[in-house]
């Protein structure tokens, strides 16, 4: 190996290394403003958007040395992975838009084989687009996994983003239904903090009723799961946030 490629390897070393000052959290805040701005533009234009926003979460610097992730289709997963709102849109959960999830995935099945039979189906391409939304969908391999929990914190960076650019107060559903679904300890760690920053961003406003959401609580120390009589969110009620 050259000096050059000695060094290159060097800088990127450091780079991974937990030790770096990376400040994700305000990256991914920056990341998030590619979405901002009342300017008219469509909603294909805006899911465009959500795509390059979700691809910067592949920078993963500080990733557990223990995961043997590949990552190039974990990018070509997020690609996917809401493909099918270009003809259904984007179904919102059961309890806001009365759509099962059984019939979500009809709709976006179907939607899928129009969109991939555009490719000429079958062929190379299409059969590639189909194995990837099912893949995704499935949520079996640990890339589709990484995938969904990267998605996740992605709605919860921008929930935070309207809270902070709009002073909206009524988004708690949106982060309960995301932050504690995150399973992988890096992306948990960052919907840890984030979700830290929302807390200090509501007591700084003077706020009050504050509900905290977090991350789902790792394995008791026997290895076992949680006591199934925990509640499925966990959150935490507090009253006056006066200003610091």
């Amino acid at each position: 190996m050259d000096a050059a490629s000695t060094s290159t390897a060097a800088t990127l070393s450091a780079a991974s290394s937990p030790a770096s000052s990376f400040n994700m959290l305000e990256f991914f805040h920056t990341i998030e403003k590619l979405k901002d701005g009342d300017d008219g533009l469509s909603v294909a234009w805006r899911r465009a958007r959500h795509f390059k926003v979700l691809q910067a979460c592949f920078v993963k610097p500080g990733e557990p040395s223990n995961t043997a992730l590949l990552w190039c289709r974990v990018m070509m997963l997020a690609l996917v992975h809401d493909m099918a709102e270009a003809d259904v849109g984007d179904i919102t959960p059961e309890h806001v838009s009365g759509v099962t999830k059984e019939d979500k995935l009809v709709l976006e099945e179907k939607a899928m084989e129009r969109i991939s039979g555009l490719l000429g189906h079958p062929s190379i391409p299409s059969l590639r687009i189909q194995s990837l939304w099912h893949e995704y969908e499935d949520r079996k391999t640990p890339e589709s996994k990484v995938t969904k929990d990267l998605d996740l914190f992605e709605l919860g960076v921008q929930g935070v983003e309207y809270e902070n650019s709009q002073n909206i107060r009524t988004l708690q559903q949106f982060f309960e239904t995301t932050v504690p679904r995150i399973q992988h300890p890096l992306i948990k760690g960052w919907a840890h903090e984030l979700m830290q920053k929302r807390r200090e961003a509501w007591a700084q406003r003077g706020w009050n009723d504050y509900v905290h959401v977090d991350v789902a609580p790792e394995p008791t120390a026997n290895g076992g799961a949680p006591s199934s009589r925990a509640a499925p969110i966990p959150q935490t009620v507090y009253g006056e946030h006066p200003v610091a």
